[in-house]
């Protein structure tokens, strides 16, 4: 019985020391291929499955793939030697550059560029690492912006790989807004220009023409005390319209030029339109008073913008209200309304509300248009100026006017600030 142990023992070593010699057999087999395909030595590999079936892979499969790959590029594609001579180019090259891709191989890539020592500049710079660049390739005395990326292939393969990238429809739509850009610059020097040439004539306007308005008002009246009893009714009436076009002409000029320096530039600060109202119905007190207009107001919004701006605003809408007034008591409310989105944008409202005459709905789109009458200037005084320059101040604070009327009962302009000009809507 020990003696059967013993060899069995012999025999599972030797089984062993057979196997162990199968295995370096296969692990010295393996390191030949692996060291025939490092030295392209190998044309095909015969690989068994599982089943036992064999399956060949032709090494030059690899090759095709990536070749194929680069074939389909959007972008020019190029191997060349360290002395630039080009060895590979693939379609797309040679469609750019409008040379067939037999004829690119063996042609030197410095024929392409504007100098040789542009080329001798990549091969120094190579050593630190890839290059990218901008430059222009010299085709049939053309140029061809390209964008170029250029890595030192070594030491896996002894060449220079080159991506090109056409940047002709990139550089035209640089100088397309180039264009523009100089073209809006020319629209601003214009622009400037013109409101210099405005500012000139707003110049004129306030300080020329009305002095000789305000000698012809002056020496009219001296006319009329000291010859009044002698001059004819005629006269008397030819002096009087005289002096009521030149009141009605200075009070245009005035107007004008409130239009005119209505923007802002005035500094946004923090505006608290209760004190506003409040001053407002101070410097009105005297025509409120005549007229027995009663004004009701509700707390108004704090907001962030021009004082200057909003006085004249509520003044514009205030007089306007009272001037065109149904009953021998005018009555104006003032309050603030729900907040209202356009567009995603949130807007706080202010409504001013009379009991005037009213307008029909024809007219509505047209109040705020300068110079628009709807009256005819016996029946109200005015320029048609107060509601343009209204529309222009809430432009200036990138809000919006609307109005809401019916013919002879009354009308309420509706004043919309974006929600980021409130600052506290509680404030009282």
């Amino acid at each position: 019985m020990m003696e059967l142990d013993m060899t069995n023992r012999e025999d599972y070593i030797k089984a062993l020391e057979r196997e162990k010699v199968d295995l370096e057999q296969q692990l010295q087999d393996a390191t030949q291929i692996i060291d025939s395909i490092r030295e392209g030595a190998v044309d095909a590999l015969v690989v068994s499955d599982d089943t036992g079936n064999p399956q060949i892979f032709a090494i030059q499969t690899a090759d095709y793939t990536y070749r194929v790959l680069i074939e389909k590029f959007s972008e020019g594609a190029l191997s060349i030697s360290d002395t630039g001579l080009i060895l590979y180019a693939n379609e797309y090259f040679a469609k750019l550059v409008g040379v067939p891709s037999t004829e690119i191989a063996g042609k030197n890539f410095s024929d392409f560029l504007e100098t040789p020592e542009i080329f001798s500049d990549f091969l120094s710079r190579l050593q630190d690492g890839p290059i990218k660049t901008e430059l222009f390739l010299y085709i049939n005395d053309h140029q061809l912006p390209v964008y170029l990326s250029l890595t030192d292939l070594n030491p896996f393969v002894p060449a220079i790989g080159i991506v090109v990238t056409d940047l002709s429809d990139k550089k035209k739509q640089e100088k397309a807004l180039l264009d523009y850009q100089q073209k809006l610059q020319a629209n601003i020097e214009e622009l400037h220009h013109t409101n210099t040439n405005l500012e000139q004539v707003i110049h004129v306007i306030s300080h020329d023409l009305k002095e000789p308005l305000r000698k012809i008002i002056t020496y009219v009246s001296e006319v009329d005390k000291k010859l009044g009893e002698t001059l004819t009714e005629r006269d008397i009436k030819s002096l009087g319209i005289v002096n009521a076009s030149a009141f009605r002409l200075n009070s245009l000029l005035d107007d004008i030029v409130k239009y005119a320096f209505t923007n802002f530039s005035d500094e946004a600060n923090k505006v608290d339109l209760n004190a506003v109202l409040r001053d407002v119905l101070e410097d009105l007190e005297i025509s409120i008073k005549e007229n027995n207009a009663v004004i009701h107001y509700e707390k108004l919004p704090v907001i962030s913008g021009s004082e200057v701006q909003m006085r004249q605003l509520f003044s514009n809408l205030i007089v306007n209200a009272i001037k065109y007034r149904k009953v021998e008591n005018p009555t104006i409310e003032i309050r603030p309304l729900k907040v209202v989105s356009e567009n995603g944008a949130k807007f706080k409202g202010i409504g001013v509300s009379d009991n005037g005459i009213g307008m029909h709905k024809s007219y509505l789109s047209q109040i705020f248009t300068i110079f628009k009458r709807l009256h005819n200037k016996n029946e109200y005084s005015g320029n048609g100026i107060g509601l343009a320059i209204c529309k222009k101040i809430m432009d200036n604070h990138q809000g919006k006017i609307e109005v809401e009327s019916v013919l002879g009962s009354g009308s309420t302009f509706l004043l919309y600030f974006p929600e980021e000009f409130i600052i506290d809507a509680k404030k009282g």
